[in-house]
């Protein structure tokens, strides 16, 4: 077994470097060979992020079970190019649409025609991404669904909030159709202890 070892300096150095780096090995591999195999690809992650949990129960204080609310809605879902656009206009109006999402939509509780949108304001935005999201918003506003923005960092009471959906609900575009069993139905959404938008409104 001695006569395995080195004996010149020369031969200890090469000895424990190679020693070393065999260490080395044995710690990063160890781990993974112990490892149960069997564990899960993937992890649970929280469904909403703080921000968004905080709005969930502001609206929920706000309008109980008046209406719906839906999370995480994408644009492609609620809006269309409008047909009387060129073609070309109506592609690049579609690929606008694609990738982005409304935080939360208010739907009627009889048909579930939605009613008004609700984004939360990011500050992180870059100067481009923000004009970008203006015009956006701009855009989806046009369309007749209205847009109420909630800021993180100045939340509004629930009474505040409230009123809010209740005008935007009087703006909103009365020629979008909804239908039910006997054709066209524009439904009269009334909220507690607040003045109710008159019939045929949203």
């Amino acid at each position: 077994m001695t006569q395995m070892l080195p004996t010149t300096p020369l031969g200890w150095i090469i000895f424990s470097a190679s020693g070393l780096l065999i260490l080395l090995l044995l710690i990063k591999l160890l781990p993974r060979l112990w490892r149960d195999k069997t564990q899960p690809l993937y992890t649970q992650k929280m469904l909403f992020s703080p921000e968004a949990s905080t709005a969930l129960r502001l609206l929920d204080e706000a309008i109980g079970q008046k209406m719906r609310i839906f999370t995480a809605i994408s644009l492609t879902e609620l809006l269309d190019p409008n047909p009387k656009l060129k073609k070309s206009q109506r592609k690049r109006a579609q690929q606008m649409l694609q990738g982005d999402t409304l935080d939360f939509v208010l739907c009627s509780p009889d048909d579930f025609s939605v009613k008004v949108a609700l984004i939360l304001s990011e500050d992180n935005l870059s100067k481009k991404e923000n004009k970008r999201k203006l015009q956006q918003l701009q855009h989806i506003q046009a369309a007749g669904l209205p847009v109420i923005q909630l800021s993180p960092t100045a939340w509004p009471s629930a009474q505040a909030l409230q009123q809010q959906i209740i005008t935007a609900c009087k703006q909103c575009n009365t020629s979008l159709p909804t239908h039910g069993p006997q054709g066209r139905v524009e439904p009269t959404l009334s909220l507690p202890d607040s003045e109710l938008p008159p019939s045929g409104s949203c």
